[in-house]
């Protein structure tokens, strides 16, 4: 067999474990790995002593020529790169007849091509990360399993976060960025999270997930807290579940995060467009914010005082002066030319938090994913079935959160290049010839699930 081409598009955060796998299996695969970044020091990095493994400078979003020679030149694309980038992506891999892999949500955009993709017998994986990904695979294995044994599923909840491990945790928000920063300021701004509760098609709109939390049980960490999910609906017929009373996907974070986080939502502090005039008028200052927050929002003195020890963490009162006077902004190193467009306060906020919340080299990240299934059992009993997965990242670029990324996308290009995978279409990987391998051979990498149950 003659040597394959895998292209890797982006060198970013979550690159690296999925290329230093695609590497030890080279040989095997008969595969050179080419790694594409618009910034080829970062390419360079992450191919670094690896073998069959080569970095090259492309700007997908700017050289679209460039980026079709390297499509055409490849027998298989990963796209690691920004969620608006994936469809350039999968327009030239249409084009030249090459199947595609990435981490990330199957959006509208990319359903519109399902036709094509099937008509011309491709694959195009997606939601083969962390989250999405490895949630959708533990969660289907255990549900299979579950109903396999003639067990009824009466309610599934699945909720995944990627924290800061408990040793490196040394701020007010429980949080430091381990994945892209601009999704962690402009989480839920696409639309009204959805899902399903006791057999009603419930909402909430933006930004009252932050409010309504659920209380998850996760005895390790009793302050964490799920914010709803994008749309869980789907997930009913998905996961093979559609008798169930409840499905529900949410987001893992610390209790703190979200009470402090939601004013902040709803006075635009995080908008990803200018205010306007008015509403930055609006604007609290610390002097005002207790009553505001208790007017406003019913909040108690307690979390009054959480909002204020975490706005004053980040210094949110300068953005409320930055807002009043874009010139300001360079005290954070923004470009505030007054002849200029000043930037948005998602700009700026994004700015701060990564100056302040960032994980250091020596800092270690954790990925929390926790599925709770509720069943009748075959002898008519309720049992109540929870599988949790910690794991805690090295430090650096060793993060949890590239790992569990990475390798699950990894382990499905293998499959693929190794014969074993026929399916054709845009598909996510739900089906067992997916987590009965790549499930496995995760354990051996040291993530895993631990699955207790209790007697309801």
């Amino acid at each position: 067999m003659a040597e394959r081409t895998v292209l890797v598009l982006g060198a970013g955060r979550s690159s690296g474990y999925l290329i230093e796998y695609l590497a030890q299996q080279a040989v095997a695969l008969k595969i050179k790995i080419v790694v594409a970044d618009q910034n080829l020091d970062w390419a360079l990095a992450k191919v670094q002593s690896l073998p069959s493994c080569f970095a090259i400078m492309v700007q997908p979003g700017k050289d679209i020529e460039g980026l079709e020679k390297l499509v055409a030149n490849a027998t298989l694309v990963i796209s690691l790169l920004p969620v608006h980038l994936h469809m350039t992506v999968a327009k030239a891999c249409l084009k030249y007849h090459k199947p595609m892999f990435t981490a990330s949500y199957q959006t509208a955009e990319m359903e519109s091509l399902q036709e094509e993709i099937k008509s011309k017998g491709l694959l195009f994986l997606n939601e083969c990360g962390c989250d999405p990904g490895l949630d959708h695979m533990t969660a289907v294995q255990i549900l299979d399993k579950l109903q396999h044994q003639g067990h009824q599923i009466l309610s599934y909840e699945g909720y995944t976060g990627g924290l800061v491990a408990p040793v490196s945790d040394n701020n007010p928000w429980h949080y430091k960025f381990s994945w892209n920063p601009r999704n962690v300021i402009l989480a839920g701004q696409g639309g009204p999270a959805q899902f399903l509760k006791n057999n009603q098609n419930s909402h909430l709109n933006y930004p009252d997930v932050f409010r309504d939390v659920v209380e998850v049980d996760l005895a390790d960490f009793p302050d964490l807290v799920g914010y709803f999910n994008r749309n869980s609906l789907p997930y009913a017929e998905l996961y093979g579940i559609p008798k169930a009373h409840t499905v529900i996907r949410g987001t893992l974070r610390h209790r703190d995060f979200c009470t402090a986080w939601y004013p902040l939502a709803c006075w635009g502090l995080n908008a990803s467009s200018a205010l306007e005039p008015a509403l930055v008028a609006n604007l609290p200052t610390a002097e005002s914010l207790f009553p505001r927050l208790s007017i406003e929002f019913g909040y108690s003195d307690a979390e009054c005082e959480v909002v204020l020890e975490l706005w004053d963490f980040l210094g949110i009162w300068d953005l409320g002066e930055a807002l009043r006077n874009p010139r300001s902004m360079d005290a954070v190193g923004l470009d505030a030319n007054a002849n200029t467009r000043w930037p948005s306060p998602a700009d700026w906020l994004e700015t701060r938090m990564i100056q302040r919340m960032s994980l250091s080299p020596s800092d270690r990240d954790m990925v929390l994913m926790t599925h709770l299934i509720c069943t009748k059992n075959p002898d008519g009993h309720s049992e109540i079935h929870r599988c949790t997965l910690c794991l805690e990242g090295d430090g650096g670029d060793k993060s949890a959160m590239a790992k569990t990324v990475g390798l699950p996308l990894a382990m499905a290009v293998e499959l693929y290049l190794q014969g074993k995978i026929q399916d054709t279409g845009l598909i996510r990987p739900l089906g067992s010839q997916w987590y009965s391998s790549i499930l496995p051979a995760l354990e051996n990498q040291g993530i895993r699930m631990q699955h207790t149950v209790t007697m309801a």
